[in-house]
């Protein structure tokens, strides 16, 4: 081969690998076990939120787009996991004979080890949350087991370093862990009258750092804590107002401003209170420099909605049926039914699926909506907000989801509690009423 062939095949190769690592890298965490238990997951938190997956025997496989490592919770309350991973690795899942969660990958053996650590750690001092949490929930699981409580982690640190020190943990894994047990240490003694002001300085030191600690939830957590704190020993108000303000003037670090004063805004818009007003909106518009977060809220808090009328939409669309899910994408039994509705809209051409999402966040919507293009599309899926038939939506009144209702095509109610897609009765209903027609 030819000098210039050489470095012509090498460029070719550089470059391929560049794209990999500039746009083709995934993360896959597939299920591998045979329980009927469905497992959540909580991942890709860094910059927007929370995004959840639920898999199971029937929806096996999540897949990441990342060219970073991420920390993927699973958030079940009986099996508090974290699992570390990085661009490229196949992580295989199951639960164990106790109802634990474990795992492994073959391309990097010493995630079996830190699942272990997980997993021992859980045993032997309880879920890895703060110390109020944690009594809540050992409470509920272990009624007649001794599981030692630590305010401080200092044994979740010790057993932290011993598996380290055995090489069986990254030193990513260690270095993340770390920051989880301090954080959480910080957020019980800012509880604590007598030890708060120690921990308010303790958290101040960290500021020069926030640029690698903001990526753990429970450093988050303990800004929040610290300024909900502060706010109240000043006597101020926890408005959207003054806790901008507060947000603004009180760190010196911009990706904190930016992570509270957007955690600020989006927290109210999900819980409805406290309000909203233009001028704490554009207040925020102003102190926040992250282009992610900024865009999100503008999405959140854009008027302009479509309108749907849906008996024109099901009498324009031809069908025998039509099956109206209500569902959000923070709703993790609604996400279990997804992969079961895709199966039914496969297996029932005839009938027409809509998709009715109660989210109050349009942008938390349009992000799971586009997770699942096999599913969800324009004619099908559609926000509240956008449905113009008020007066069915009333007699319908939907207070719990998930829910289906089943609808003849002229848009006339069948079922005003028809069974989920993963309920065999849903198929036997249905075989049913088209056997008649």
């Amino acid at each position: 081969m030819s000098l210039r062939k050489k470095f012509f095949s090498i460029a070719i190769f550089l470059l391929s690998i560049i794209h990999c690592l500039l746009y083709g890298q995934n993360i896959v965490i597939k299920y591998v076990g045979n329980s009927n238990t469905s497992i959540n997951l909580t991942y890709l938190y860094r910059e927007l939120g929370n995004s959840t997956a639920t898999l199971n025997r029937s929806n096996r496989m999540l897949t990441i787009k990342s060219n970073k490592p991420e920390f993927i919770n699973c958030n079940d309350i009986m099996r508090s996991t974290i699992i570390y991973a990085e661009p490229n690795e196949i992580i295989d899942i199951d639960i164990n004979d106790k109802g634990l969660l474990i795992y492994k990958c073959n391309k990097s053996p010493i995630r079996k080890f830190e699942s272990e650590f997980i997993n021992d750690c859980y045993e032997k001092y309880g879920p890895i949350d703060e110390v109020f949490v944690k009594k809540i929930l050992l409470m509920s699981k272990n009624k007649n087991k001794q599981v030692n409580i630590d305010e401080n982690y200092e044994n979740e640190n010790t057993l932290l370093d011993k598996y380290f020190e055995e090489k069986k943990t990254s030193i990513q894994f260690h270095d993340y862990f770390k920051s989880v047990f301090w954080s959480l240490s910080l957020i019980n003694k800012m509880n604590n009258p007598k030890e708060q002001n120690t921990a308010f300085n303790d958290l101040k030191t960290s500021f020069p750092k926030a640029n690698r600690l903001i990526n753990v939830t429970e450093y988050r957590r303990a800004l929040i804590c610290y300024t909900l704190l502060s706010m109240k020993n000043l006597k101020t108000k926890p408005t959207v107002n003054n806790f901008l303000q507060f947000t603004s003037t009180h760190f010196p670090n911009q990706i904190i401003i930016d992570y509270l004063s957007y955690y600020k805004i989006k927290f109210s818009l999900l819980q409805s209170k406290p309000r909203i007003d233009n001028i704490s909106l554009n207040m925020f518009y102003n102190i926040c420099k992250n282009k992610q977060f900024t865009s999100e809220i503008k999405t959140d808090f854009n008027k302009k909605t479509s309108s749907v009328f849906l008996k024109k939409l099901i009498e324009k669309s031809g069908c025998k049926l039509a099956v109206i899910d209500f569902w959000a994408s923070w709703c993790k039994p609604c996400l279990e039914e997804i992969p079961y509705s895709l199966s039914r809209i496969k297996e029932y051409p005839q009938i027409k699926y809509i998709f009715i999402s109660i989210d109050k966040s349009k942008s938390d919507w349009i992000n799971e909506t586009k997770k699942r293009t096999d599913v969800f599309n324009s004619s099908n899926s559609f926000m509240i907000s956008e449905i113009k038939d008020e007066n069915l939506l009333k007699s319908w009144n939907v207070t719990i989801i998930p829910r289906f209702i089943l609808l003849n095509k002229k848009g006339e109610i069948i079922n005003l509690n028809f069974p989920r897609p993963s309920d065999p009765n849903f198929k036997t209903i249905i075989d049913e009423i088209l056997s008649k027609q």
